[in-house]
């Protein structure tokens, strides 16, 4: 024990000098400006010629190099705006490039201007504000310093904010004007000064080009630009924030049909139900740092499908959240304990197996005091019935109160966090489940980070079996992020019988669990050089069972993939696998695999070419043995076309095969998405989405108008459908139209400043 403490001695040091490090790093001072601007897009006022300008280097393809094209950016702010300006210069071979001007449609294939500002300066968690020639505004949040999880984006899309943009083009420069609340913002004031991290980026996608302020390192690959840890400390001089309260009231209306069995069962009937409602959000900032939401008699219809999965694996499928009460610095709510594990899943909500669950009222409460992250949310669900569709049996839900609490605090330097949370889900009649937890995200030194908590289950279903065995879970985690070089990633948790987090999101029960990955990367940034980067990675995970501590799942995979500086990109994957079955594992009603043992062995990969060009493609594939038969799938699988800034089209596809031989036994399905999008103005669209899926014999189309004149006032009109396609597979014959469903929407922002 005592040959540990020299070590720890020595990491506390380390922390300490990176920490002495950052603080020592100059930071770049924003003065207030008194200047009027004509927000036009021009960038002509005598407020752009005195506001701080800000220079670009080259990020990719030649990091480091002085970029092909010139950048002119100013940033200032006064009492009610920060303003950023830039002047984007095309002179030396590029193309003002633009192919949509749909809300939050930054997709790669127009060029590109973004800041991301760490306004808590917690390199961790940032606001990022983005747009294109065409004027488009796209936001996004970014949680756990951009790190991918399970090839999962790092940033959530569906979150919005109140801001606002102009541009301006002509043949050889591109101007913009972006106008963001500070009241949209949420940050520490300290004797009128507020510290951020910033980094302001530019893509030039004609030239595969971006560039950068601060120049970040490539390391950590593309997403090192959206790294909150890697961007510039800035400070605003003078800052004095309003605290305006912001009333959305919205209305609904609509129709909702669907064929039901009649009461002899023997022939289906439409039923037409009206549908009217009405509800109120509140968002109100307590202060500069601590911002209080409300709603009543909330409203969670789709007015977005999501997309339908073929999933041939024994695990559940991961949804993001896309709801806008819970997105506001979510990240501060999440703390995972496993590869997709996480203790709270705000999906939990008002969503139980796909069906939506009316939400009485809820409160939540998110902020930062001091060096304390704080987070509270509150919600109370009403009483439920509804058809489970698998058992076809009738399933009553309580009305509910689910709660979490959540506090951390910035510990050794300013990228470790320790804290707690608690999570409570209680009904009407006394059940309940209760979980808490303690967490740690210790970075000892450069780009290492160990990640630890232990969560401790508390639920009426099993009162006497909450020890520290049966009913917790146990996570740890010590990972290198870099791409460049060494890295490595070393993982073990172990869930007991009874841990059961039924607001939170767990792959597998009862388990222990051992992960170790070992990469090796390269990167190229001479300018002679073609290829971008590339890396092998080994890695292996082994899953047993806690009953007899028998091995579950065990997997050895070799992984391979690199990108070129013109855009395109692969990667080769071979795995060996080995699975014990204690119960069959149901591929559909015609396959299924018994119980067993099982050793295959698969080969996969993926693919993407240029973004840039008028066609673009991304795919996946996987082959080889599967359990004790075979498998080959494509998919998914995207075939982007945008011949211009108002149409977009996208072709999804996904194609799954299982054959057992030996059984008799075939698996095949077909998944198919059309995408057609026609963004009139940056304000006006209709989307057409529609998805057919052969494993169900089903299709979904979700039909979408929506008139955007300013954030926070949406005008909605939705026709969602399901439709059979193979009406004989049942008796009595189903019909065509499963349900439709006709949705007019309205919300209306009121701000009100004190």
């Amino acid at each position: 024990m005592y040959k540990s403490i020299p070590i720890a001695c020595l990491l506390f040091v380390l922390s300490v000098a990176l920490l002495s490090a950052q603080d020592n790093q100059n930071s770049l001072k924003i003065h207030k400006t008194s200047e009027s601007l004509n927000f036009d897009g021009i960038c002509d006022e005598a407020l752009w010629e005195n506001a701080e300008q800000i220079p670009m280097a080259m990020f990719r393809p030649n990091h480091g190099q002085k970029a092909s094209e010139q950048s002119e950016i100013f940033m200032t702010f006064d009492d009610e705006y920060l303003y950023l300006g830039a002047r984007l210069h095309y002179e030396n071979g590029g193309k003002i490039t633009v192919t949509t001007k749909k809300r939050d449609g930054a997709d790669g294939g127009s060029d590109n201007f973004g800041i991301l500002l760490d306004t808590f300066n917690d390199n961790e968690n940032a606001l990022c504000f983005e747009t294109n020639p065409s004027g488009l505004r796209s936001d996004f949040s970014i949680a756990n310093d951009a790190q991918t999880i399970m090839g999962m984006m790092p940033f959530n899309r569906s979150w919005n904010t109140f801001w606002d943009v102009q541009i301006s083009t002509s043949q050889h420069i591109w101007s913009i004007e972006m106008r963001i609340p500070l009241s949209s913002l949420r940050f520490q004031v300290k004797n009128e000064e507020v510290s951020m991290g910033m980094t302001i980026w530019r893509s030039i996608v004609s030239k595969q080009e971006w560039n950068t302020f601060p120049l970040v390192s490539n390391k950590f690959g593309m997403f090192g630009i959206w790294k909150p840890s890697q961007a510039r400390k800035i400070v605003f001089v003078g800052v004095k924030r309003k605290n305006p309260i912001y009333i959305t009231p919205y209305v609904l209306a609509g129709l909702e049909q669907k064929n039901e069995l009649n009461e002899t069962s023997t022939a289906y009937e439409l039923n037409t139900t009206p549908k009217l409602n009405a509800g109120l959000d509140l968002k109100y900032s307590l202060t500069s740092n601590m911002t209080m939401d409300l709603t009543f008699n909330t409203d969670f219809a789709q007015v977005e499908a999501d997309d339908q999965m073929v999933n041939i694996t024994r695990f559940s499928l991961f949804f993001p959240e896309k709801r806008q009460f819970f997105l506001e610095r979510n990240s501060i709510f999440t703390i995972r304990t496993g590869f997709m594990d996480q203790l709270f899943y705000s999906r939990r909500i008002g969503l139980v197996e796909g069906e939506i669950i009316p939400i009485i009222a809820g409160a939540r409460l998110v902020g930062r005091a001091g060096n304390y992250d704080l987070g509270f949310m509150d919600m109370q669900t009403t009483k439920h019935a509804y058809t489970d569709e698998d058992t076809d049996s009738l399933v009553n839900l309580a009305s509910t109160n689910q709660g979490v609490f959540r506090v951390r605090k910035q510990v050794f330097n300013k990228t470790s966090y320790a804290g707690g949370m608690m999570t409570s889900k209680i009904d009407v009649n006394g059940m309940y489940n209760i979980n808490t937890a303690i967490d740690l995200i210790y970075n000892p030194f450069r780009n290492d980070f160990l990640t630890a908590n232990y969560t401790q289950t508390f639920d009426s279903d099993n009162p006497t079996n909450n020890s520290f065995y049966n009913a917790g879970k146990l996570y740890l985690n010590w990972q290198n992020r870099s791409n460049v070089g060494f890295s490595y990633e070393f993982m073990l948790s172990r869930a007991g019988e009874f841990y059961d987090p039924e607001m939170g999101f767990e792959l597998m029960e009862n388990y222990s669990r051992g992960f170790g990955s070992l990469s090796y990367g390269w990167i190229y940034n001479q300018k002679d050089k073609k290829m971008l980067n590339q890396q092998i990675t080994l890695w292996t995970w082994q899953n047993k069972r806690n009953e007899d501590f028998k091995t579950d799942i065990s997997n050895i995979t070799l992984n391979y993939n690199f990108g070129m500086k013109i855009g395109y990109q692969a990667r080769f994957e071979l795995s060996s696998n080995f699975e014990s079955l204690v119960e069959p594992f149901e591929l559909s009603d015609d396959a299924y695999f018994p119980i067993g043992t099982y050793n295959y062995t698969t080969l996969g990969g993926a693919f993407n070419t240029p973004s840039n060009k008028l066609f673009s493609i991304r795919a996946e594939y996987k082959l080889g043995t599967y359990y004790d038969g075979k498998m080959v799938t494509f998919g998914p699988a995207e075939i982007t076309f945008r011949p211009s800034s108002i149409l977009k089209l996208g072709l999804d596809y996904q194609y799954s095969q299982v054959d057992i031989e030996e059984r008799n036994q075939y698996f095949k399905a077909h998944l198919a998405r059309l995408r057609t999008e026609l963004t009139f103005t940056t304000k006006l669209s209709l989307l057409v989405f529609f998805q057919y899926n052969s494993s169900d014999s089903f299709g979904v189309n979700n039909v979408r108008f929506r008139y955007n004149p300013k954030e926070g006032n949406d005008f909605y009109l939705v026709f969602n459908g399901g439709y059979n396609t193979n009406l004989l597979r049942e008796y009595p014959n189903l019909p065509m139209i499963d349900q439709n469903s006709f949705i007019l929407k309205y919300t209306y922002t009121f701000v009100w400043e004190k």
